[in-house]
């Protein structure tokens, strides 16, 4: 926590690249998401090197157009089955220290940045036990919904936004099964729209 913004971040704009296009850094994480970050700080960071960081190997989890670019980038390092044991440094991180899971190697980078793409955990404790969420906590919705045993009312399926609890909805990041992206957080956000209408007109 206290490397948070002094050098350990978990979003790559070019305010955060900006700091470290002078330094070698790494990126946490084996989707499209860690691979996008990838690319973009090889070309912010040119001269210097990008060490992805990857538990898995290489395209288990991430677009082969993606993998392919990452490949053929001369300053990405790729380190598969590999995990990040700690980071270290005073004010700011210096070093990784991070442990090839496949052959126990442990090895120390110098970097100045480690941006982490790993996902994330739902926000959802708080809500009732009747609003349904999968094995990871987040939110069934819609069709999910309707497949489970937890939908009460007979006479009509849920809306595709609808959670257990009739007219309660949800969207965004937080449902289950959704792509985690801004674009489809927004196409939610005029789903929800289509889904009030049609709510208030069963009223």
């Amino acid at each position: 926590e206290r490397f948070e913004r002094a050098g350990v971040y978990y979003a790559c704009t070019a305010v955060e690249a900006r700091l470290h296009t002078e330094q070698d850094v790494a990126v946490v994480g084996g989707g499209n998401s860690a691979g996008q970050a990838a690319m973009f700080l090889s070309e912010q960071c040119k001269g210097h090197k990008v060490h992805l960081l990857v538990r898995r190997p290489l395209g288990t989890s991430m677009s082969e157009y993606l993998v392919n670019r990452i490949k053929g980038t001369v300053n990405i390092e790729v380190h598969e089955n590999t995990e990040v044991e700690e980071v270290c440094g005073t004010k700011r991180i210096d070093t990784i220290s991070i442990v090839n899971k496949t052959t126990g190697e442990k090895t120390s980078l110098s970097c100045g940045a480690a941006f982490v793409f790993i996902g994330a955990e739902p926000r959802t404790d708080w809500l009732p036990k009747a609003v349904a969420r999968d094995k990871f906590g987040f939110v069934l919705t819609g069709t999910e919904v309707a497949k489970s045993d937890a939908w009460p009312l007979k006479d009509r399926d849920p809306c595709p936004l609808e959670t257990t609890v009739p007219r309660i909805l949800a969207g965004g990041d937080v449902r289950a099964g959704s792509t985690k992206r801004v674009g489809f957080a927004v196409g939610d956000g005029s789903l929800a729209v289509t889904c009030v209408h049609k709510l208030l007109a069963m009223v």
